[in-house]
């Protein structure tokens, strides 16, 4: 075994490491909330006037009630996906894996984007309908309606869906499918009867994740939802803090919705477990099964679909950013204006500076998330018994956060601590890491896992110190997981808008953020380009982590 890094003085202070910027960055803020929510200020409680009004109520069911149907979608569309990805063999088919991840690292504002460029009134698929069937109105009205957001919602996680719960079924044990197959059992009572319920754990484990995704969601609904009727509880915080100014209530609806979310978080992880154990008690599978015939073509016809859904709104959005009109009501041309705007100072709005702001953000992201969640995967995964468990726990729940109520924290912290402070940029960077490094930590805790304990007790054994142990023969073999790692946090900094959008100033306007005022003044072609150049970075970061290996995008890997 190798030995325990709280063994002695320094092994104890090493513990330090991770945990103290962790109650400084997340743990404070989020104390800072409840403590505000809890005491308010004159007149009745926060929690008082919250709670009655039936507003309220509305607003936190209305939550929960999104949060389901856009999980029950996302299941339904991603099954299909994950057995061809556990099951079947066929050409294309670590494309097809890829292609599942680029919807889960897009930034939430892009698909946003996506969705009013393809779906809208005037978007790409209402003027071909329109086109083909020479109709005067635009037949679909799916925008700013429940409709767009499970439909933006089920965008996002069906890929997910079919990714987790195939990493699954890949490692599933075949033999009793079999033995109903041989006994008479025909192929559909024989996947109903059998082969589901020994998927459940697996299907419970990505609905639990999907459905904290949409219980979460915050750009989506902000936008795509329209106004009060379509509101969550992400959205109200945000409105109360930054709109109404009610710092009082803000605090107790982000009190009511941390709760929630970090009880979503307690039953996912448990699900996740109880996945994961079970694979391990299963034997290998006998093999794939080979496309063929009829099945080829109709599995064939999924795959285009998939690809279509994925890629149609996406390759809108692009092609967009190539359009401009010669006069306000002119026809349309291809141009390069826009893109040569975003690095202009006499370009596109906010554009050039948002650009700077976001790869600096990012970049400081980086170098302070990828040595915390370093240390964190090291010793969480080099010792044993709670001590291990429980620091594992506190460095992955700010993943069962909203990073809406983490920029209310720092919002109240701000006004708490430094009242005379002006600036955020400090803030902004801190919320980004406190996103990022469970993302790190995830990441190397997979490699270092990975890694046999005869390895670096060798070194030991043989003189080599813990440190010079760490760089000599783990650092190495982890380099895969370090490097996704880095890549996970540079694009979830280069995306996150709920903690930046509480906190921006003037001097702190991020890609995202400026996609988001680009849309409200519709002015979609200069947004198309600043979107473009996002999501070209994110998919370049995540083709990076597929290509090491994607060890952090499948938690059964662990």
């Amino acid at each position: 075994m190798i030995p325990s890094p709280h063994k002695g003085v320094g092994g104890r202070l090493l513990w330090l490491v991770p945990l103290v910027p962790t109650l400084v960055l997340f743990y404070l803020p989020l104390s800072v909330i409840f403590i505000e929510a809890l005491k308010g200020g004159e007149g009745p409680s926060p929690f008082v006037r919250l709670f009655s009004n039936p507003y309220t109520f509305r607003v936190i069911g209305f939550t929960l009630w999104q949060a389901l149907v856009s999980t029950v979608v996302s299941l339904i569309l991603g099954l299909p996906g994950a057995w061809l990805l556990g099951r079947a063999s066929f050409r294309g088919k670590r494309l097809l894996k890829a292609l599942t991840a680029i919807p889960f690292v897009l930034p939430s504002i892009l698909v946003v984007l996506a969705f009013v460029i393809f779906y809208g009134n005037s978007g790409v698929l209402n003027r071909f309908v329109m086109g083909v069937f020479d109709l005067k109105r635009p037949p679909l009205a799916i925008l700013y309606s429940f409709s767009a957001i499970i439909l933006a919602h089920a965008f996002y996680n069906f890929p997910l869906a079919a990714r987790l719960i195939g990493a699954f079924w890949e490692r599933h044990n075949d033999g009793p499918a079999l033995a109903a197959r041989t006994l008479g059992a025909g192929p559909v009572r024989t996947f109903f009867s059998v082969t589901l319920p020994g998927l459940l754990p697996a299907i419970f484990s990505a609905a639990g994740l999907i459905y904290l995704f949409c219980f979460m969601s915050f750009a989506v609904v902000l936008v795509l939802g329209g106004g009060p009727r379509y509101t969550t509880i992400e959205v109200e915080i945000y409105r109360a803090a930054r709109i109404s100014m009610d710092l009082d209530m803000a605090a107790a609806l982000a009190a009511v919705g941390a709760v929630l979310t970090l009880s979503m978080l307690w039953v996912t992880v448990k699900m996740q477990h109880r996945a994961a154990h079970t694979v391990r008690g299963q034997a290998a599978r006998p093999g794939t099964i080979r496309l063929s015939g009829n099945a080829k073509a109709l599995w064939g016809l999924y795959i285009v679909m998939v690809v279509l859904v994925v890629a149609s709104p996406l390759l809108a959005l692009v092609g967009r950013s190539f359009l401009a009109r010669t006069t306000r009501s002119g026809p349309l041309v291809w141009t390069f204006k826009w893109y040569l705007d975003l690095f202009t100072e006499t370009g596109t709005s906010l554009s050039l500076t948002a650009v700077k702001n976001s790869l600096t953000f990012a970049l400081l992201t980086v170098c302070a998330s990828l040595p915390l969640g370093l240390a964190a995967a090291w010793v969480t995964t080099r010792s044993r018994g709670v001590l291990g468990r429980l620091t594992e726990t506190a460095m992955m729940l700010p993943m069962g956060v909203s990073s809406v109520v983490l920029g209310l924290g720092y919002f109240k912290c701000l006004a708490l601590f430094f009242p005379d402070y002006s600036g955020s940029r400090a803030a902004v960077v801190a919320a980004h890491v406190v996103v990022a490094y469970p993302f790190v930590l995830r990441s190397v805790s997979a490699s270092l896992k990975r890694i046999s304990p005869s390895l670096p007790l060798a070194a030991r054994t043989l003189g080599a110190g813990p440190f010079q142990t760490f760089l000599t023969v783990e650092l190495p073999l982890i380099r895969s997981g370090l490097v996704g790692g880095a890549c996970f946090a540079f694009a979830l900094s280069m995306g996150e808008i709920n903690a930046t959008l509480i906190l921006a100033r003037a001097d702190t306007v991020t890609i995202p953020l400026a996609l988001y005022r680009l849309i409200g003044a519709y002015r979609f072609f200069a947004a198309c380009a600043l979107g473009s150049l996002l999501m070209g970075l994110c998919i370049a970061c995540f083709l990076w982590i597929e290509w090491m290996g994607g060890e952090s995008l499948d938690p059964e890997r662990e």
